[in-house]
């Protein structure tokens, strides 16, 4: 016998599941490789990833001084064609606590996409 999810919680709306729901449409890869945040002219700081995909990262944080939605370039270094190369992504804060700060990166260019996707997928 099959059970719904929702059968479980018969008072909950469905437009709250939806809300909650996460919309992880890319693979994911735990990492450990470090990141470069900018944001405006007086903050650059290095931090080290720790959830990596096409969409975002999860960054380890122990005190976060980015407001939720601040507008920030994330710097990422990856090897292409066994050269480093530096990619930069921009990205939005859409989680910030005291323990980590999670990005949702915006449009960035097919160069910096090809390298990102060789990452997570390599082995």
């Amino acid at each position: 016998m099959e059970i719904s999810h929702n059968s479980l919680h018969p008072y909950r709306d469905e437009r709250e599941e939806q809300m909650n729901f996460e919309h992880r449409k890319s693979i994911r890869k735990r990492t450990s490789v470090n990141i470069l945040i900018n944001s405006d002219l007086a903050y650059s700081k290095s931090w080290t990833v720790r959830d990596l995909s096409v969409d975002g990262a999860l960054i380890e944080a122990d005190r976060v001084d980015l407001p939720l939605g601040a507008l920030v370039e994330a710097v990422l270094t990856f090897e292409v064609r066994r050269q480093r190369d530096l990619f930069r992504l921009p990205a939005n804060v859409v989680r910030a606590d005291r323990n980590a700060v999670a990005l949702k990166f915006r449009d960035y260019d097919s160069r910096a996409y090809t390298a990102l996707v060789n990452f997570l997928y390599a082995s």
